[in-house]
């Protein structure tokens, strides 16, 4: 290991080793030396040799005794602090070490025991300890391992330059200064040397004023003898050390006895240490990298060299350090958790100090009853998940196939917020770094496949320990939908068998206790609001360390239930999965994939107007249920989600039929399989109004009354030996709408008013399939009639503006419309997809909505909104004006729907205003590209840019379609791009931005000189420009100089707005030469600057001379008093100069 310094030491260049330095006689050398002056030569120099060998030795004494103890001492301090050291001395196991050491061995005397156990418990103070007795405590009860190869025998490596070394060589120091009674120059300067560096390592700076003292200090004969006596008192009696150097036979006679009783007698890690690699386990899989522990390990024989080649076989670090982990757990070496633990000590400092602080306090504490009560919840965990989904039934029509999760499970889309594609592995958030654990939305549609993604991810934790990035001990996954009882008596019931050892209370205890190594997966919380106990975890009053994940359908929450940390997003399968999982549900089958081309090329068929909803692996599910059963099924006239699932309730009824061995005509089905049919859709009506969404078996045949039922395929029961649910959310929903469809028009409109069906979300997809169910019936009124209750709701979601707005001017607030969000008319537009071939119900919604729609959420917009609007905006008689989206990365995923929606509301001829908020350029870009290439004209175009973080890199496709829409702004006649953050994107906006366009406004744009450059261009070229504002732009000073330059030579402009412009001198004079100059400009707006006496008075002149200028703005303006005296007392004619008066805006002049 390399030799590092401690951390409060000055890092400088190594100091040569000066010699001692012959200090100039003094008067008691000048004593001596008159008394040898009368001697012989020979004797002489003898008696001044031994003299000097003599105050070697002294201060060699009295460097260990001052800077040596005090070294010690620091880190035993370090290890075990004053305030804490009576407390430590009291444990038991190192009161018990101590006393083997006093009694038995007899390396502790009786004063160093009454040091240590005082009668006054309060002089407990490592301030009275020597270097003997801190050398002790240092090797027996500070933890610290003996270095390798020799332990605390013998001179430890040269390199090894770790605590434990040093420890040895400074016990080595002193035994050898004990047995010397002279010392010479060489031996005294190698001793000094070697001393020096060690007492350096483990005293820091302090110990340097200490040695330079001792080194150059005079000593008279008295202290000499003082300091030897003293330091012979401690060391030089022979007292016995915990281990003393031994030869070299002996050293190896020992080690191969020590290795025998190892192996005979040594069981692995104490049961405080398995306590401690569990507590410390996930914190070094993220944080240690295990090529930096391998050769310690190795050296001290905790792992072998096959070991080393196994783990360094493995390419991720995370996998690395849990099997090195796991090798550590499972060794014979009862020290080897402290030789990993004293591997890291340099390199991972801040992870060591953890770590022992946490090992400390087990060791303290110790474990209770020695039970690793976490090892057996997690195992009793995981083979809870292997057990339960090694064998799913997935296909309703056929229960005799039984597949493990993994082999029917087909990869499904999961973006974060950002719209980066998360793969699998990383699903586990990472742990809390914050004091409170991540608590994670998963979001998806119903029949997404969040059930299933949360059931894989079990399976996957019980069964592969090394799968997720992220690892957690305890792993809950909870389905609200299923649970009866409390949350944590569920959970107990769900795991724990009766008279399992650890009872209720106990096993919310080691949650609450452990909460940092639990992560929480609830499923189904549409519904689960309600549960206290889970209340309570997510607002972090208990688990508050636990990683919770929740998957939820947004549809059917409000946010005021749960504020995640962050979001991620179920978008089902891409294109290529939906192949994928069809060709996996026709091996279950035993087929052969070639005579099943056909309906594969069925569902890459761009032109199925069903395509689109492929991306819900429930839709995937129903038409192949419908093909497998019915064998030529006619996919290709299956248009709706309505259509489908009818199309699937008959092919299950025929199924039933044809199992019987019942012949049908057409669809004249027997009187029992109709009566199973509404006893279905009444069950399901029913338990929807109640929030059922699970049964017990026996529960369910009960209520059910009606065995028919049972085999029509509506149910699922995925795992064997769990409760039986609708196949889908969405079958449930579909079921109780046909249900419904059976009652007379009257009574459809009541009950839909009775239960607020039009405004509580958990009714849209039942009322959505409702409509579909009418959508072929012209006879009577009852679609009408639906629809007519859904405009009515969409009515009064309209927001009229109030006019209240301080922050929008008159002229611009008489044009605000009547606006709402697009997920307020949720509803009416996902039922208006599922009857888009009836013009008099389109039209309906048409008119029903405002003129202006935000298409807006925190989250994903369910798809049939978006083909919805499509319709709504193709529709002739719509009243859409105004459009506003906004468009976020998780959006690029629905790429080809906002690309579809672009080119309906291009088409749009009643469109006059189009505002885009952009967090992603690509999605913004394209989306921009396809209007604008599209339609023919647009009043107001509006970019905003919305984004949280910077632009890293823009691809070449980016750039040609901003390129491309930018050159189609002429069909524009006002252009805002505001707030942009990147001034590249800025020059390139107005790079390609036409000279067509009647106003401008850059707002809050970060901007450069090249920007300014460009606009000084445009002015120039332009003959149409009139408004041009540039408010908060980041130009300052001198950069505004060439945009004023080109003003001058603009004959259109008439509207300038600088508010909040940092305006200097130069910039200044330019504005002023170009009012004198400009025959056109009416309107200058100076709002919130900051002007100076002198440019008062040069704009004052200027604006003297000017004969267009008709307004003058200076609202919020800061201006000196003479500046203001400057431009009240100009005589301008025609000119109303506004905001000057407001005095709390004027500064005194300096």
């Amino acid at each position: 290991m390399d030799a590092v310094k401690p951390p409060d030491i000055e890092i400088t260049a190594p100091e040569p080793f000066l010699e001692p330095e012959v200090l100039p006689p003094l008067d008691g050398s000048q004593e001596k030396t008159s008394e040898t002056a009368s001697m012989d030569p020979a004797w002489a120099n003898k008696f001044n040799n031994a003299s000097k060998e003599r105050e070697y030795l002294a201060r060699t004494a009295w460097m260990l005794l001052d800077a040596g103890t005090s070294a010690l001492r620091t880190v035993f301090d370090s290890v075990h602090p004053p305030l804490n050291l009576r407390d430590h001395l009291a444990q038991a196991h190192v009161r018990a070490v101590l006393c083997r050491l006093h009694e038995e061995q007899n390396i502790l005397t009786e004063n160093q025991w009454k040091l240590l156990y005082p009668l006054k418990k309060k002089h407990v103070l490592s301030q009275k300890y020597d270097s003997h007795l801190l050398l002790t405590l240092l090797q027996s009860v500070c933890h610290l391992c003996p270095p390798y190869p020799n332990g605390w025998h013998a001179q430890p490596m040269p390199t090894d330059s770790s605590l434990a070394a040093d420890i040895v060589r400074m016990q080595l120091l002193h035994q050898q200064v004990a047995s010397t009674e002279a010392m010479a120059i060489d031996e005294y300067t190698r001793i000094w040397r070697q001393a020096r560096e060690v007492l350096f390592r483990l005293g820091g700076p302090p110990i340097r004023v200490k040695l330079h003292r001792i080194e150059h200090e005079v000593m008279t004969p008295e202290m000499q003898t003082h300091y030897i006596n003293t330091f012979m008192a401690g060391w030089g009696d022979g007292r016995k050390l915990i281990s003393t150097p031994k030869s070299a036979d002996s050293l190896r006679k020992a080690r191969r006895n020590r290795q025998t009783k190892n192996s005979n007698e040594q069981n692995g890690l104490s049961p405080e240490d398995k306590a401690v690699w569990r507590k410390v386990h996930k914190m070094l899989v993220d944080n240690v990298l295990a090529d930096d522990l391998l050769d310690r390990l190795q050296q001290n024989q905790v792992i072998k060299f096959s070991d080393r080649q196994e783990i360094l076989l493995i390419s991720k670090n995370s996998e690395r350090m849990a099997n090195l982990l796991d090798k550590i757990l499972n060794s014979k070496n009862s020290t080897a958790l402290k030789f990993l633990i004293e591997a890291m000590k340099f390199k991972y400092k801040k992870i060591y100090d953890q770590v022992v602080q946490i090992r400390k306090e087990t060791h303290k504490n110790g474990v209770r009853d020695n039970v690793d009560v976490v090892g057996v919840v997690s195992e009793v965990m995981c083979t809870h998940y292997k057990h339960n989904y090694n064998r799913c039934q997935p296909f309703a029509w056929n229960e005799s196939i039984t597949v493990n999760i993994r082999d029917i499970y087909t990869p499904l889309d999961i973006l974060n917020s950002d719209g980066k594609r998360l793969h699998l592995h990383d699903f586990c958030p990472p742990p809390t770094t914050n004091g409170r654990g991540s608590r994670v939305m998963l979001e998806g549609a119903s029949g997404s496949g969040k059930s299933v993604l949360c059931q894989m991810v079990s399976y996957l934790w019980g069964s592969q320990k090394s799968f997720f990035r992220h690892r957690y001990p305890i792993f809950l996954h909870v389905d609200l939908q299923t649970m009866d009882g409390g949350f944590y008596e569920s959970l107990y019931e769900k795991f724990f068998p009766s008279g399992f050892s650890l009872d209720l209370p106990g096993f919310q205890r080691m949650l609450e206790e452990h909460s940092y190594d639990i992560m929480l997966l609830v499923d189904g919380y549409d519904d689960g609001s309600d549960i206290p106990e889970l209340q309570s975890i997510l607002s972090g009053e208990s688990l508050r360390l636990a990683t919770v994940v929740v998957a939820a359908n947004p549809e059917l929450i409000s946010s005021s239930h749960f504020t995640p940390d962050s979001k991620m997003f179920c978008m089902g399968f891409s294109q290529t999965n939906v192949i994928k999982c069809v060709t996996n549900f026709l091996e279950r089958f035993h087929v052969n994939i070639e005579h099943h081309q056909h309906f594969l090329d069925i569902l890459e068929n761009e032109s199925w107007s069903l395509r689109p909803y492929l991306n819900l692996p429930v839709v995937v599910l129903l038409v192949f249920g419908y093909y497998q059963t019915t064998k030529n099924a006619k996919l290709l006239e299956i248009e709706t989600v309505t259509a489908l699932f009818e199309s699937y309730g008959i092919s299950m009824a025929m199924h039933l039929c044809k199992k019987q061995k019942i012949d049908v005509i057409g669809y004249e089905f027997p009187d029992d399989v109709i009566s199973g049919v509404e006893r279905l859709g009444s069950f399901a009506y029913n338990t929807l109004l109640n929030n059922r969404k699970a049964f017990g078996e026996d529960e369910l045949a009960l209520e059910m009354d009606n065995p028919i039922a049972l085999k029509l395929c509506a149910f699922s029961k995925f795992m064997l030996g769990s409760k039986v649910k609708f196949l889908c959310g969405l079958m449930q929903d579909f079921l109780a709408a046909k249900h419904l469809a059976d009652f007379v028009m009257d009574d459809i409109v009541k009950t839909m008013k009775d239960y607020e069906m039009t405004k509580k979300p958990k009714f849209t997809q039942v009322v959505s399939l409702l409509s579909g169910l009418y959508r072929f019936d012209y006879d009577t009124s009852v679609l009408r009639a639906i629809f007519t209750e859904l405009s009515i709701r969409n009515i009064r979601q309209t927001r009229v503006p109030t006019g209240q707005d301080t922050n929008t001017s008159s002229t611009d607030r008489k044009l605000r419309p009547p606006s709402g969000q697009i997920m307020d008319f949720n509803t009416s537009l996902q039922s208006l997809i599922e009857c888009q071939s009836r013009e008099d119900v389109c039209k309906i919604v048409a008119q029903s909505l405002p003129p202006k729609i935000l298409v807006r959420r925190e989250g994903l917009i369910p798809s049939k909104c978006l083909y919805a609007l499509q319709n709504v905006l193709r529709f002739e008689d719509n009243r859409l004006t105004h459009l506003e989206f906004h468009l976020q990365p998780m959006y690029t995923y629905q790429q080809s729907q906002f690309k579809d929606l672009a080119i309906a509301a291009a088409r749009n001829t009643n469109l006059s205003s189009l505002k885009v908020q952009w967090s992603s350029l690509d999605l913004m870009s394209k989306f921009m590209c396809s209007f604008m290439t599209e339609t023919e004209r647009i009043e107001h175009v509006t970019l905003e840019d919305v984004c949280k973080k910077s632009l890293t890199s823009v691809p070449a496709s980016t750039w040609a379609a901003l390129q491309t829409a930018c050159e189609n702004m002429s069909k524009a006649t006002r252009v805002s791009f505001i707030h942009s953050k990147v001034a590249a994107v800025t020059y390139f906006f107005l790079q390609h931005l036409p000279h067509s366009v009647k106003e401008l406004d850059f707002r809050g744009c970060a901007m450069n000189m090249m920007c300014a450059g460009e606009i000084s261009a445009k002015l120039e070229k332009t003959s149409v420009l009139e408004r041009l504002d540039l408010t908060g732009a980041h130009l300052t000073g001198s950069e505004f100089v060439p945009i004023l330059q080109g003003l001058k030579l603009c004959s259109s402009i008439k509207h300038l707005k600088l508010c909040g412009a940092k305006l200097d001198r130069p910039a200044v004079d330019a504005l002023s030469e170009c009012l004198k100059l400009t025959r056109s400009l009416q309107i200058l707006d100076l709002s919130e600057c900051q002007l100076t006496t002198d440019m008062c008075q040069k704009l004052a002149g200027a604006i003297v001379q000017n004969r267009t200028l008709k307004r003058l703005v200076l609202k919020k303006t800061k201006v000196t008093s003479e500046g203001r005296d400057a431009i009240s007392h100009s005589k301008f004619d025609q000119i109303k100069v506004v905001g000057l008066d407001d005095n709390l805006h004027v500064v005194q002049a300096i």
